[in-house]
């Protein structure tokens, strides 16, 4: 018997995946809602539609991220290296799976263009990564040298969870990680 008392909370986290793996496209409102647990019909109460449960879903990564990760760059307690590590493994946790790949890149790449409304919170989330970004490696190069570095990293790791997504390689994700990290004192 299907559950039919979730939160909206609950129900956005399983979307999350359930979008990451199968692609916006290739995903049902039924998927979902069995992934939630819950009727087709009953679906329905929470979201009307599923354009409005990704915007949703990609609204409440970005309010996460602006929360819990990108903070972690201006953290006065930790060093700059421990600040990117942390920033980057909680960042990672959040968007990318080892499966389904970046959930922001994959969204750019399957909708910005077929879905508009989608392309402000998308920039939001890769503006706030690139601030973020901009922010470390400025402590060590120019703040033009650091946005170059910054948007560097982040073009590099899209490409790092493609390359892995293809192959089922991890090792494309790790060397970028390592290379982000090395970009701090070069």
């Amino acid at each position: 018997m299907p559950i039919q008392k979730v939160t909206k909370e609950e129900i956005l986290a399983k979307s999350l995946e359930v979008f990451r793996h199968r692609g916006y496209h290739n995903t049902s409102m039924t998927d979902l809602a069995n992934a939630v647990g819950l009727l087709k019909g009953s679906f329905y109460h929470y979201f009307d539609s599923k354009e409005t449960l990704m915007k949703e879903v990609l609204m409440s990564v970005n309010i996460f991220l602006q929360e819990q990760v990108f903070p972690i760059a201006h953290d006065p307690t930790l060093s700059v290296e421990e600040r990117m590590e942390t920033m980057l493994k909680r960042f990672s946790k959040t968007v990318f799976s080892k499966d389904g790949g970046c959930i922001v890149g994959n969204t750019i790449l399957e909708m910005v263009n077929l879905y508009p409304q989608f392309k402000e919170v998308l920039q939001a989330i890769l503006t706030g990564w690139t601030n973020a970004l901009v922010h470390l490696y400025s402590h060590t190069h120019t703040l033009d040298e650091a946005k170059k570095l910054a948007e560097q990293s982040i073009m590099e790791y899209e490409g790092a969870i493609m390359m892995a997504k293809l192959y089922g390689e991890s090792y494309y994700y790790k060397d970028c990680y390592i290379r982000t990290l090395e970009r701090l004192h070069k």
